[in-house]
């Protein structure tokens, strides 16, 4: 926590500015603007007055779930997003809850003294955070030379294509993967992009903390558990363990298929008698090494008739021992 003392020098008021480690950039989560006396309250009265407000500075007027010492109530903020509350004198901490779609928010400790009104700015902060899908590749196995389209929805912002997407990539390709599209040839199709992925979507207990050192071995042992071949699984550990082999450890948690269509879908035609999709997030995790995780469930598949595989991943933000609980 970091705070920072700001002194108004004409009027002899002291402001302290509570900036949460959980800020994203120069946006506080909570903060106190004001602070002072309330003729209207007895010395054994204090008053909390909170204005909630949510992601564009959006003022909230709805129910907020909130915590404070041992006690658990709703609350419905007024007109101007603000809630009061009658304490007694003393230290408290709070927790608010608004929607899945954003952040819980958990106070330091809070000193309030007697016959005072003290003011709390608390901002939500979207549950959503972008990501760079780096390097989605597609690699497309008919049965035989094959005309095929294939369209690609994003939820968010598509990138760079290779080869040029254009409203979809029209191609040739033949059994053994290899595209033929505008005289060229191709071993895969190449997508990057930035989409939004719901933190509240993802079961972050879920996963593998990995060993640098291991890299190499893990990927091999659960890319062959999902089915890839091995030149899938080479051109997979060639992109991505030189980014990871930067850190000690880092998370890996893999969404599949159905899970996957959420934040990009494919539209293939003819269609694919087997696709398989598999996408990783993956972040720094050294020195995490003791967080108990649950270890994930590797989904995989058959190749059968026409077949289609594509990987990707993204990197986000660091995970450490406050991530479980801040997500």
């Amino acid at each position: 926590m970091k705070n920072i003392f700001l002194k108004s020098v004409a009027a002899g008021i002291f402001l302290i500015v509570n900036f949460s480690a959980y800020s994203k950039g120069a946006v506080a989560l909570y903060y106190i603007s004001k602070s002072s006396p309330d003729k209207t309250l007895q010395k054994t009265e204090a008053v909390f007055v909170f204005n909630f407000s949510a992601g564009d500075n959006k003022i909230l007027k709805q129910d907020i779930k909130l915590s404070y010492n041992s006690v658990n109530k709703t609350a419905v903020s007024d007109s101007i997003g603000s809630i009061r509350i009658k304490v007694k004198p003393g230290r408290y901490i709070f927790s608010f809850f608004y929607n899945k779609e954003f952040f819980e928010i958990t106070t330091d400790s809070i000193s309030i003294k007697p016959a005072y009104q003290t003011e709390v700015v608390v901002n939500f902060q979207s549950s959503e955070h972008p990501v760079i899908m780096r390097k989605p590749v597609i690699y497309v196995y008919p049965e035989k030379t094959t005309e095929v389209n294939i369209k690609l929805d994003l939820k968010g912002r598509l990138d760079f294509t290779y080869p040029k997407y254009n409203n979809g990539w029209n191609f040739t390709a033949d059994p053994d993967g290899t595209i033929h599209q505008d005289n060229k040839k191709y071993h895969y199709l190449f997508w990057d992009g930035t989409s939004n992925i719901p933190d509240s979507k993802i079961n972050w207990n879920e996963g593998f903390i990995v060993d640098k050192d291991n890299l190499i071995n893990f990927f091999e042992e659960k890319l062959s558990q999902m089915g890839l071949k091995s030149n899938e699984i080479e051109d997979y550990i060639t992109y991505w363990c030189p980014l990871m082999s930067v850190n000690k450890n880092n998370y890996v948690h893999f969404i599949f298929n159905e899970e996957y269509n959420e934040y990009a879908s494919l539209t293939i035609t003819p269609k694919p008698d087997v696709m398989f999709r598999v996408f990783m997030l993956w972040s720094n995790a050294d020195n995490k090494t003791g967080l108990k995780l649950k270890e994930q469930t590797i989904q995989s598949f058959t190749r059968t008739g026409f077949s289609l595989v594509e990987w990707g991943g993204a990197e986000t933000v660091k995970f450490d021992k406050n991530s479980l609980s801040a997500r």
